[in-house]
Formats: C-alpha cells, structure tokens, sequence
C-alpha cells in the first residue's frame, strides 16, 4: 500500500479523526505539521476547484475573518497565495495519496484512499 501523507495540524480534532481511521483502514501515514511543512503550491493549484474556493479554504480560522473572505471570496489564485502565506486557511487535513487529494474530513473519500 503507498505511503499516504496527511499535513495537519496536532490540536485539530478533526485532523486526529482522519489520521485514526486512516491507521485502522492500515495506511502507513507520512504526517507533516501544516505549520511547519505545508502542501506545496504545485499541490494546492492542481486540487483546488476555481468554481468553488470556499470549499478548500479553512472557514473556521481567524485568518479567513480577518481577510473579509466570507464577504469578499478569493479567486483561485488569490486563494493560494494567501494559503502560501498563512496555511492556516487551508482547510485541514489535507490527505495525499498519488493523484488524489482530499480536504477536510469525508470519510467515503478518506475510504476509497
């Protein structure tokens, strides 16, 4: 089975959620402080869906208010450079298995991995 990487935050429950069932379902996991190792740009610009941005963004995170998003959504490429910037609006966890990226918690998709 491929190595299955996950950038994720520790104190994230829902990130903890994610890296539990993905031990169970007995993926061996490459697991990267989102802080410290964030998704590369190449990543984020061939996941992120241009007609829906808001779905990839981290809606919860102070950085999202503090940039006015809900009011004043991002393009793609504005999206991306504020994530490159503050990772914190990255909508997490984000997991990684060859081609496929999921973001956030769906575990049907986490399950197909």
């Amino acid at each position: 089975m491929a190595k299955v990487t996950v950038y994720f935050k520790p104190k994230c429950s829902t990130c903890r959620k994610t890296i539990k069932l993905l031990e169970s379902l007995g993926h061996e996991l490459d697991l990267r402080d989102l802080d410290d190792y964030p998704p590369p740009r190449s990543l984020l610009e061939t996941h992120i869906d241009a007609k829906n941005v808001k779905a990839y963004l981290n809606t919860r995170s102070s950085a999202y208010r503090d940039h006015g998003l809900k009011d004043d959504p991002p393009t793609k490429k504005g999206a991306i450079e504020l994530m490159m910037r503050d990772p914190g609006l990255i909508k997490r966890p984000v997991v990684v298995k060859g081609k496929v990226a999921v973001f956030g918690y769906d575990e049907k998709a986490l399950r197909e991995l």
